[in-house]
């Protein structure tokens, strides 16, 4: 694999600040392509809240979730790589894909990728084997490999994993059938872009804000961390994400959102526990943008309740959670009630008391 280059000031990876771009909106857009937005997030927190998610419920989720990733992941691929040039990485350049993958996966957090074995004959034997070492979400990289695989390749198949040794694992895509299959064809959200005013401190050779900067970036392990807290962050669309919300609310009904809500709820409150949480709504409004949730742009702290008006936001059913988690932990309250709602410009409107 080559080398990847780091910002010589700050130490953050080249790959990461050349390809996204942190706006003063609370949006983070890839440069190239505005349009397509990323966050900065908590890794273990998404693993946690799938599993809170099926603990209420009391039903598996993987399925649907692995599922709906992979035909996020296929359809994003059939739409930037042509036809021919997909066919030609299938026969002559899958090295160089697999390469790309490892080297986008360390610098993003998405832990430490690699090929095992592969088997081309074009029959019904065919497979490959991938291997991830702390991975950023083993059902995300189920998905992702199978749907950039099936892509590439122009058959569907199954994907399965096992866990060698805690923290590790292979990933193995073989030809046939989906054991789930979603319905409808998958809809991408657009985020309509309002102007934002935030200002931060940036690195002055990749202007990455630094903030992002003084997290470890272990490019072997392929992990970024923050030094103190040890808490562990990726950057992903939260494309993905939303679609994987909106399947399963599709198959499993309209109590998904509420579900989402409090499964985020108590996975944010036992991540940040022990930090020390007060009503400085400028701290809150950085701590949102920097991970690319949106622009906070009121905030109002009660005795007894909390309002938040959030424009650009995204993944607006976890921000709920966040919020009202937040608001739990500065008021030393267990328990709390929210309403909200999200205008089709992508302002989102939290009341927790």
């Amino acid at each position: 694999m080559s080398e990847i280059k780091r910002c010589k000031k700050c130490g953050t990876p080249l790959m990461v600040s050349k390809e996204n771009t942190w706006n003063g909106n609370g949006v983070i857009a890839q440069t190239r392509d505005f349009e397509h937005r990323m966050i900065f997030y908590e890794s273990d927190n998404i693993g946690a809240l799938f599993t809170g998610i099926e603990h209420i419920l009391g039903l598996p989720i993987e399925k649907i979730v692995v599922e709906s990733k992979r035909r996020e992941v296929k359809e994003y691929v059939e739409k930037m790589m042509s036809a021919i040039t997909r066919k030609a990485v299938k026969h002559i350049g899958i090295g160089m894909m697999i390469d790309t993958l490892s080297r986008n996966g360390r610098a993003f957090g998405y832990g430490d990728i690699s090929m095992v074995e592969r088997r081309r004959k074009n029959d019904s034997d065919d497979f490959i084997t991938m291997s991830v070492r702390n991975p950023h979400s083993i059902l995300f990289f189920c998905g992702e490999v199978l749907g950039a695989w099936e892509a590439i390749d122009g058959r569907d198949h199954f994907v399965s994993y096992e866990e060698v040794e805690p923290g590790f694992y292979r990933v193995t895509c073989r030809v046939g059938e989906h054991p789930l299959e979603l319905q409808g064809r998958l809809n991408f959200k657009t985020y309509p872009y309002k102007p934002g005013d935030i200002e931060c401190e940036r690195c002055g050779t990749c202007e990455v804000p630094l903030s992002v900067a003084k997290y470890t970036w272990d490019l072997e392990a392929g992990t970024i961390v923050h030094p103190d807290t040890r808490r562990r962050m990726a950057i992903f669309g939260p494309r993905g994400m939303e679609a994987i919300l909106d399947d399963l609310e599709a198959e499993l009904g309209e109590t998904i959102p509420e579900t989402v809500i409090e499964a985020q709820r108590l996975t944010v409150r036992m991540a940040m526990k022990d930090m020390k949480w007060i009503g400085d709504d400028q701290r809150y409004r950085r701590m949102m943008a920097f991970r690319g949730l949106g622009n906070i742009v009121m905030m109002k702290l009660g005795d007894k309740s909390l309002s938040v008006r959030m424009e650009n936001a995204c993944i607006d059913l976890m921000s709920v959670g966040m919020v009202q988690a937040l608001f739990e932990l500065m008021s030393g309250t267990d328990t709390s009630e929210h309403d909200y709602k999200i205008s089709p410009d992508g302002v989102l409107d939290i009341t927790i008391s």
